[in-house]
């Protein structure tokens, strides 16, 4: 992999996760998904919770991609298409792979990842003419519970990949990061399930 001068060139979104874990889907997908599943509450975890095989649904055709259970830190987000390399500098290493995850990108354009417990009081008006969705805590600080990434709608495969700093930095400096390497597709035949693997990087 070729150096990258700039410690941030993989990426210069963070999420702050302050539950257990990520999600990433696409806003209208997903919509659509609990639609047509008649699924009106907005206490989305705990409904998947006792509905395992609603969620292994939505993970299988690629409505939700969800990344659990990890620390409750804060991570570098990047989402890159397979024909763009992904290079890391000499601090970083790579320490977790998982491919064949799916993914289903809507009309909107667009892929929302941040902490899963954003889907404890699920709204996506939240989301519209956003590109974030952040807040302050009592002492001041900017956290972003959500990013947004443009991506074109399509089908994807989706490579996960996690790294981290090979010498830890001090707070408030992301030391733990995830790119999401996508792969457009005609068939989602396959899948990955994501909750089944090891995917703590900050204890790898």
């Amino acid at each position: 992999m070729s150096e990258v001068k700039n410690p941030k060139a993989m990426s210069e979104k963070i999420v702050d996760v302050s539950g257990y874990g990520l999600y990433c889907l696409s806003i209208e997908s997903f919509t659509s998904f609990l639609k047509n599943h008649n699924i009106k509450t907005k206490k989305l975890n705990s409904f998947f919770d006792k509905n395992r095989n609603i969620l292994e649904e939505a993970i299988k055709d690629g409505y939700l991609l969800p990344i659990a259970t990890i620390n409750s830190i804060a991570y570098y987000i990047e989402v890159k298409h397979l024909s763009e390399a992904v290079e890391l500098g000499e601090e970083w290493q790579e320490v977790l792979t998982i491919e064949n995850c799916n993914l289903r990108v809507g009309t909107d354009s667009a892929i929302w990842i941040g902490t899963l417990d954003t889907l404890d009081n699920w709204n996506p008006a939240d989301f519209k003419e956003q590109e974030s969705i952040s807040y302050e805590t009592l002492d001041g600080e900017t956290l972003h519970s959500s990013q947004k990434f443009t991506i074109t709608p399509a089908d994807y495969k989706v490579k996960l990949l996690g790294f981290k700093r090979k010498k830890i930095l001090p707070y408030p400096t992301a030391n733990f990061g995830f790119v999401f390497e996508l792969r457009e597709t005609s068939s989602f035949d396959s899948f990955t399930n994501p909750l089944v693997e090891n995917v703590n990087i900050a204890k790898m």
